[in-house]
């Protein structure tokens, strides 16, 4: 018979049994994984579950910068190939070096999405952005149809109309607090909803919001989500299966825009007409004999969602951005002037042929992306197989992401790199290593919006420069910038506006 007397040390050992177990699996075994990487020129970081985050939190605490750490590393190690640290228990080789970025963005087929992208998942499903195999194949055809030059070019008046009629309806308390991002990100969230929706984006709203800042919200929700240690340890589960109130509510608010957007197709079957918008496009193909053709509603809901996120957050940040850099440098306000006289501000109706032109634009842009980039780093990827990326050996089930920011901010690439320097970027100045700077990412897997996003930039930019004087409504604003679902600023950019 069972001692009672020895079933207290029995539960004790069974609990210091389980505690082995859970610190071998997410400290001892991941820890040797990390330090297995390490050698002359390549820098570790462990620390349990959180990895790479931890990190980011220290240089935030530091830098003021999420990414303040990364920059310091160029600048004092210009050469360091990779650094490693780790996610949970899965190491991750942030590639630093151009030739391993390259290497690493043309054989996408050697990696799928990582289990920790499945937070973005709750929100746009199996959209473009982290579509895997044959169905990103197709869906990419599908959609790259209706990104073509000529479509492009059709849609440079739609983008200048919304713009204006943004701009008109300013109220006095708008001009005296104008948040710049979040009132960009309402006219580019409006732009990529016309072109996928047509004009009937207006009518709909969710929780009292725009759609543009109900999404932006809950996106911003979700990337501090995902670096919580309870998403870390237990996946979008906590979200798909909640315990807890918040993501619960988290959850239903997902459940709640999704629906939305799946009435709002619903309204454009029961119409029966013909908007040649992406909307159409994607519909057309339910009716197509081959299966894997076709766009299910919710396949459309999924891309909808995906390309509201994309155009709308990603460019809102670059324009907003932007705009901050010439309250840091108006020594630029004369020359982007003279440009805009030259190319934008003519009697007619400014062309797509008409924005090539403006290259002094152009490169202040680049030089924001360079600066600021909106996604400075790769998705997570995990390896599918062993394999290699030059003289890196890469292990099946590691994850990896291309440090783009490290290549950004390097004195081998770019002369005086922390400095804004948008003449950089003048034609024939700057003999670049072609992958030291893809703020679109690069290869197969490239952006299939970077076009029309700086079309969108070039005209709201413009348009605003036309019409207003500013500066930022707190002259002491110190800008921090940390990592939410996008590298931003910690605290909001708020103009005063004077119109002229």
């Amino acid at each position: 018979m069972f001692d009672l007397l020895t079933f207290p040390s029995f539960l004790l050992t069974l609990s210091i049994l389980a505690l082995s177990i859970t610190l071998t699996k997410l400290v001892l075994v991941p820890y040797l994984k990390v330090r297995a990487y390490r050698k002359p020129n390549v820098s570790t970081f462990f620390f349990p579950l959180l990895g790479c985050f931890k990190s980011i939190q220290e240089s935030i605490a530091k830098y003021g910068d999420a990414f303040g750490s990364t920059k310091k590393d160029a600048e004092t190690s210009p050469d360091q190939k990779y650094w490693v640290s780790n996610v949970q228990a899965d190491p991750l080789i942030s590639l630093r070096g151009s030739q391993y970025i390259k290497d690493f963005l043309q054989k996408q087929h050697l990696y799928e999405k990582s289990k920790y992208i499945d937070i973005l998942k709750l929100i746009a499903g199996t959209g473009l952005v982290v579509a895997e195999g044959n169905t990103w194949k197709l869906h990419r055809k599908i959609i790259s149809n209706s990104f073509h030059y000529e479509f492009l070019k059709d849609n440079v008046p739609m983008v200048q109309d919304i713009t204006r009629q943004f701009f008109d309806k300013l109220t006095s308390e708008d001009l005296a607090n104008y948040a710049v991002i979040p009132k960009i990100q309402e006219i580019t969230g409006e732009i990529v909803g016309t072109i996928f929706f047509g004009k009937h984006l207006n009518s709909y709203t969710f929780e009292n919001q725009p759609l543009t800042l109900a999404l932006a919200d809950l996106v911003s929700e979700l990337g501090n989500v995902s670096r919580d240690p309870l998403f870390l340890l237990f996946g979008s589960n906590i979200v798909k299966k909640p315990k807890l109130p918040k993501y619960k509510k988290l959850k239903d608010r997902i459940e709640g825009f999704r629906q939305i957007v799946y009435d709002m197709i619903q309204d454009r079957k029961a119409q029966k007409q013909k908007n040649h918008d992406l909307l159409d496009s994607l519909l057309a193909t339910q009716a197509s004999e081959d299966q894997e053709n076709k766009y299910s509603d919710e396949d459309i809901v999924n891309e909808f969602v995906t390309f509201f996120i994309a155009g709308m957050d990603t460019t809102g940040h670059l324009i907003g951005m932007a705009l901050f850099s010439l309250t840091q440098h108006p020594e630029y306000f004369k020359e982007l002037e003279e440009e805009r006289e030259q190319t934008y501000n003519l009697k007619e109706r400014v062309s797509a042929d008409n924005l090539q032109k403006m290259e002094v634009l152009h490169g202040f842009l680049k030089e924001t992306l360079r600066l600021y980039s909106p996604a400075p780093t790769s998705f997570f990827k995990t390896s599918l197989q062993d394999h290699d990326l030059g003289d890196l050996k890469i292990k099946k089930g590691d994850l990896v992401v291309a440090d783009f920011i490290f290549l950004f901010f390097n004195p081998k690439h770019f002369e005086n790199p922390n400095m804004f320097c948008p003449e950089r970027w003048k034609k024939g100045d700057l003999n670049l290593d072609p992958y030291a700077f893809t703020p679109f990412s690069a290869g197969p897997r490239n952006c299939i919006g970077q076009h029309l996003a700086l079309i969108e930039s070039k005209i709201i930019i413009s348009e605003f420069l036309n019409r207003f004087d500013f500066q930022l409504r707190d002259q002491n604003y110190q800008l921090k910038m940390v990592l939410r679902f996008l590298y931003e600023p910690l605290d909001e950019v708020i103009f005063t506006l004077k119109p002229k």
